[in-house]
């Protein structure tokens, strides 16, 4: 209020209010404020003439009022001598050519005659360029454009630098540097217009103007906000018109926070504070206490705060209903919580079942990974023999791919060795499981396919070692080709064991392969990697156990150990020279047995499977040039052969085989490596 008792300004900056000292009016500091660079002219006003009084200088001189300057040091005042070079008078105002650091300070103007006196000080600010910037952070002049809204701005306190009826010359700055204006702001001499504000314009605008020999720079903050708010500010906890419900621990510190979003509403601070009841915090007892607001969040404007009650330690008294209130000039709001005695009961429930839950992680992490060992142990103690009243004769079929006999002279491979001779050694004779395998149980007939399809349904499982040469010559072929065997694995009836013994994804026919796959009802795939998988303690015999049908291990004789061991792989196996059926050739058997003759051609086409071993025949009659020092094992019995080796101990010359002139003895390039 001019002219009044007391002068405020909004913010919270200095008061002017009127003291009379020594017959003087003293009006204290004024609110306008002088900000320059150093180096730059500054004119200071007497603001005697602009709020305080209703008249202007000329009148007061005609009255024989005196105005006389001086300058604040401490709590004196010193009357100011003026140079005429840097410093001067000029009517109502001092003159600063060239404003520098010492000039900073409180400069009082009085209005004084014989019988009256009045006086009212002004604050001068100097300060240098901010390194490397036009400007001075601390002397810059602030203005807020609420987002997508227009604003213009002007250059501040130049009115006295501009000559009248003269256009100014003045250049714009945004931080310091010419800058190309987007099309739609208007950048006029003195002013710049913004028609819709954007989160970028924000930024320091510098107006240069041109003065005499020096110029004149003004910097002006440009802060871009939110749109003003409509709403009264939002507690986001407690939750509003929602019970919420505490448990607190009697003796123990305990701490209560409130957070709520505020909306832009200009200059207003946040209102935020804790109620319990009617009380406020100030009034309940000395170890409640509220902290101080924290902004968790701020963009343009809007925030987010959170203010915490806290006690040193909860009492009994404590416990009851606490309300968070919020509010700005829109409206007020409020979110309750209800802080209750925890039972302790419940705290040892809940840690007992948390206790439990970790347990049951634990016992799951442990049977994930175990989970085979697991289920084997309790099948071996606990299970039931599954073999039992099942009328099936075998505990698994079989399949391999049959050798190539062009080729038998090749080195056996790992995958080889281990569907031929490891896989069944170790399922026989050491777990007891009963195979069937087709190179050596199944006897060679007109209706060969048909026994083969009974050979399969009499088994529990069927085990499929997937090779590359399996996978190559489509050895599975035979399970969708023969409709029995097709709908056996469609529908369930066995179960599938497939075996995958390296990767197979680069092999031709891989992904007929894998069509199979997806059309069994009931399929395990183990991998075996390796040599490495061959020792009984591996995973991969526990995941082929495991898989295999449940039995009561069987306990072998002495004697049954002894001639597994000196009979080798198939023990049960004749060793004979050669011996095969194709369409080109006829089974060797005796004379007086009658033979389905395989020549003739409407005779369904039959092959079948030898598997070679190295070792050397004792001399006989006739050569065998085809095969050199091998032996060969078949399923076909010695009673359907026609002939015999000769063994003679004493000699090393090669083998012979006496033939009926019926046969002669099959070549290398008859024998074939069909796959069932």
């Amino acid at each position: 209020m001019r002219g009044g008792t007391v002068i405020k300004k909004a913010g919270g900056c200095t008061v002017s209010s009127r003291h009379k000292m020594d017959g003087c009016i003293d009006w204290s500091v004024d609110l306008k404020k002088y900000r320059v660079l150093a180096g730059e002219p500054v004119r200071v006003k007497c603001a005697l003439f602009y709020s305080y009084i209703r008249t202007n200088y000329t009148m007061a001189q005609s009255t024989k009022l005196r105005l006389i300057w001086y300058k604040n040091k401490g709590d004196s005042e010193e009357p100011i001598i003026f140079s005429g070079h840097r410093l001067s008078k000029e009517d109502d105002s001092i003159w600063f050519r060239s404003a520098e650091l010492q000039d900073n300070g409180f400069y009082t103007c009085v209005l004084r005659n014989s019988t009256y006196c009045m006086k009212v000080s002004m604050s001068l600010t100097v300060e240098e360029h901010d390194s490397g910037l036009c400007y001075n952070s601390k002397i810059r002049y602030l203005e807020k454009a609420e987002i997508t809204k227009s604003k213009t701005i002007a250059c501040p306190d130049i009115e006295d630098y501009i000559a009248p009826y003269k256009q100014p010359m003045m250049t714009w700055y945004k931080e310091c540097q010419k800058t190309t204006w987007r099309s739609s702001i208007i950048v006029n001499t003195t002013s710049v217009t913004i028609p819709e504000i954007e989160e970028g314009d924000g930024g320091n605008f510098t107006c240069e103007l041109k003065y005499g020999s020096r110029v004149v720079r003004r910097t002006i903050e440009l802060k871009v906000t939110a749109l003003l708010t409509v709403k009264p500010p939002k507690v986001l906890f407690p939750l509003e018109n929602q019970p919420n419900v505490i448990d607190v621990q009697l003796g123990m510190p305990f701490s209560l926070d409130c957070r709520a979003f505020f909306g832009y509403s200009g200059e207003s601070k946040p209102i935020i504070y804790w109620m319990k009841g009617e009380k406020f915090v100030e009034e309940l007892e000395g170890h409640i206490r509220e902290t101080e607001v924290r902004v968790l969040k701020e963009y343009l404007g809007e925030k987010e705060v959170e203010l915490s009650l806290t006690f040193d330690a909860v009492e009994e008294n404590d416990t009851g209903n606490y309300t968070c209130y919020v509010e700005n000039h829109i409206g007020r709001r409020h979110g309750s919580v209800i802080l209750q005695k925890k039972d302790m009961y419940r705290v040892e429930l809940a840690g007992g079942l948390g206790a439990i839950l970790l347990l049951l992680g634990f016992l799951t992490a442990i049977y994930k990974c175990y989970n085979v060992e697991i289920m084997l142990c309790y099948r071996r103690h606990f299970g039931s023999d599954e073999t039992e009243d099942d009328n099936k004769e075998y505990d698994a079929y079989l399949s391999y791919t049959k050798v190539d006999l062009e080729s038998l002279d090749h080195e056996t491979s790992e995958e080889e060795q281990f569907a031929l001779e490891i896989l069944p050694d170790v399922l026989e004779k050491h777990y007891g499981y009963k195979l069937f395998i087709p190179d050596r149980d199944l006897i060679p007939s007109s209706i060969y396919i048909e026994d083969l399809a009974r050979s399969v349904e009499q088994s529990r499982r069927l085990i499929i070692v997937l090779t590359p040469e399996f996978v190559a010559k489509r050895g599975w072929s035979i399970f969708q080709l023969e409709n029995r065997l097709h709908s056996m694995l469609v529908t369930g009836e066995i179960k599938v064991i497939m075996i995958e013994c390296t990767d197979l994804k680069g092999v031709m026919n891989y992904q007929e392969v894998e069509a199979l796959k997806h059309s069994i009802k009931v399929l395990s795939v183990v991998k075996w990697k390796g040599p490495n998988s061959n020792q009984l303690k591996s995973k991969f015999w526990k995941q082929i156990l495991y898989e295999m049908p449940a039995k009561k291990k069987e306990t072998l004789s002495h004697r049954q150990v002894l001639d597994s061991g000196e009979q080798g792989l198939f023990g049960d196996l004749q060793t004979v020279s050669t011996i095969a059926m194709t369409t080109t050739s006829a089974s060797l058997a005796p004379a007086h047995m009658e033979i389905p003759d395989f020549n003739q051609t409407n005779h369904p086409q039959m092959r079948h499977y030898c598997r070679d071993y190295e070792y050397e025949l004792s001399s006989s009659p006739v050569p065998i040039t085809a095969m050199g020092n091998r032996h060969m094992y078949c399923n076909i019995p010695m009673t359907v052969l026609n002939g015999q080796v000769a063994h003679n101990n004493s000699g090393k010359k090669k083998p012979e085989i006496h033939l009926n002139s019926t046969f002669v003895p099959l070549s290398a390039r008859e024998l074939t490596s069909d796959i069932w």
